[in-house]
């Protein structure tokens, strides 16, 4: 929000024997119990008072937006088995797609899981692709991000490589036409004015890093997270903090799966130098699995932690930057949903309970945060990315493409290339 990426594998210093981050959530869709294929009709629409408008279906007109031209725009929700599922060796293998600004978009791409890592962009919001290499080993992972219009950023790791301490950081300062590799420094708080990624995809124990949009160069925090799953809320404005969502301690089962116990969230404003931590009651969690309760801000003072307790949606909020927290009256039966939430520019607090048809997904807003929820059309908006000119949105892993948006309420699709 969390948004998944092909990055390797789990790092060693944590729980060892864990499986791959795209691995826990595939083996926690399978866990769950079938429910029946939810078909979106997409016609483009807003529902009264939800303000949620869904791009039309290829058999209608389409509507005009980002990156679309005549191009096909999607079901919100794909059919599960319509994308193969990441670092299978069905065909093309893709990233998720990193996004500099609403016309520059990025991928990392190969033609199966052991051929050479390559990357593809454009410039023009889809209209035109480039394609190239990327000086990355055919035995790793990559993770490719983007942290300005023509800034790109990959960290390579082998594959088998120890607690990922032979990991590689190269930087292009020209859209990938040139890279260069990046030795990382590491620092006590990370410079303001930088691009704060976490170092992979999904929850992580190492330390957050820093990009300098002009040249790439990359920092690190020298202290890891003090959450475990600490996960970085990737959805709210660099002017708002830095939030880290996560759990406080784990409980271990029976049969030896680790879930997280405590749900917290934390927040620095100095750059990572101090933190502040809450942890909020009855174990508060977005997922079975990882991460803790999904954030929401816009300001970094008003601030929501979400998620689920015991099938309930449970919201929790703060006046005056996470000092200290009030629980909203309103609830909603969300049952095991993955929870992602987001609070829109136009003051509505949305979430999406489910992230892949197999979990039969809904969508709510609250116009009165968090007091009373409503049902409304399913539609991106809830796991946004802020970039210059507006937000993104992929649908990584069920699907290949990204959702662009000016205003962050009403959004188009922009599907992948061919890539052979």
């Amino acid at each position: 929000m969390p948004e998944l990426d092909f990055t390797g594998l789990k790092d060693a210093a944590y729980r060892g024997f864990k499986p791959q981050f795209e691995t826990v959530v595939a083996v926690a869709r399978r866990r769950r119990r079938r429910r029946r294929v939810l078909t979106v009709a997409t016609a483009a629409l807003v529902l009264a008072g939800s303000g949620v408008a869904v791009a039309a279906r290829p058999d209608a007109p389409a509507p005009p937006g980002v990156g679309i031209g005549g191009g096909r725009t999607p079901d919100f929700i794909p059919v599960p088995g319509r994308t193969p599922a990441p670092g299978t060796d069905q065909g093309v293998v893709t990233g998720r797609p990193a996004a500099g600004d609403l016309d520059h978009i990025y991928l990392r791409w190969s033609e199966c899981g052991g051929c050479r890592i390559r990357w593809a962009g454009t410039e023009d919001g889809g209209r035109h692709w480039r394609t190239g290499d990327l000086p990355a080993s055919v035995n790793g992972t990559l993770d490719l991000r983007a942290v300005g219009p023509r800034t790109l950023v990959g960290r390579s790791v082998p594959r088998l490589a120890p607690d990922n301490r032979d990991d590689e950081w190269i930087a292009s300062t020209d859209g990938g036409s040139t890279w260069r590799k990046v030795q990382r420094r590491t620092v006590e708080a990370l410079p303001a004015g930088w691009a704060v990624l976490s170092p992979r995809s999904g929850p992580t124990t190492e330390p957050l890093v820093a990009v300098d949009p002009a040249t790439g160069d990359v920092a690190q925090l020298s202290r890891r997270p003090a959450l475990h799953n600490a996960m970085l809320v990737e959805s709210v404005p660099a002017e708002a903090g830095l939030w880290v969502s996560g759990f406080t301690g784990e409980h271990v089962a029976t049969d030896g799966r680790i879930t997280g116990a405590g749900g917290a969230v934390e927040v620095s404003r100095d750059g990572g130098r101090t933190w502040s931590r809450h942890a909020f009651p009855d174990d508060l969690s977005a997922s079975d699995d990882v991460g803790g309760p999904a954030v929401a801000t816009r300001d970094g003072r008003t601030v929501y932690a979400i998620g689920r307790v015991r099938g309930s949606l449970v919201v929790w909020r703060s006046a005056d930057g996470g000092a200290t927290w009030t629980r909203a009256a309103g609830t909603a039966a969300v049952g095991d949903r993955t929870i992602r939430a987001a609070l829109r520019p136009d003051g509505v607090l949305v979430v999406q309970a489910g992230i892949s048809a197999r979990e039969d997904p809904l969508m709510l807003a609250s116009s009165d945060g968090g007091a009373t929820w409503r049902r409304t059309a399913l539609g991106p908006g809830a796991d946004p990315r802020p970039v210059p000119g507006g937000f993104v949105q992929t649908g990584w892993p069920d699907s290949k493409g990204v959702w662009l948006s000016t205003d962050g309420t009403t959004w188009s699709w922009l599907d992948p290339p061919e890539l052979r």
